[in-house]
């Protein structure tokens, strides 16, 4: 597959936990993270160019936890090196402040 990436992603010490609002199911992990988008790994189908609602689990906050909600589209997915765990390249859609200071949290610690 071609990079197609327009900005470097930033590798997370530890994989954020990512729900899917519509059920508030666990959803999948966050592996890296960029200004624009993330990785995410999951136990679950993805379809490209598909619209998740999904919300996370931000720690960059050390005193609280804080859940922020943002809206995604699959670019890309493909199968991880487990049958069961498919890796899916997400966009994000108008993000808020809140995931965006979150994302460059994570950015700047790296």
């Amino acid at each position: 597959m071609e990079e197609q990436r327009k900005e470097p992603r930033m590798q997370l010490n530890y994989h954020l936990r990512v729900f899917d609002r519509s059920d508030n199911s666990l959803f999948g992990h966050i592996v890296d993270v960029s200004p624009t988008g993330m990785l995410i790994s999951c136990d679950r189908d993805l379809n490209s160019n598909h619209q998740y609602q999904l919300s996370v689990e931000d720690t960059s906050l050390m005193d609280r936890l804080d859940v922020i909600s943002f809206d995604a589209q699959c670019k890309w997915h493909t199968e991880g090196k487990s049958d069961l765990i498919t890796d899916g390249g997400f966009e994000l859609l108008a993000p808020s402040k809140p995931i965006k200071q979150m994302i460059a949290s994570y950015c700047q610690a790296a």
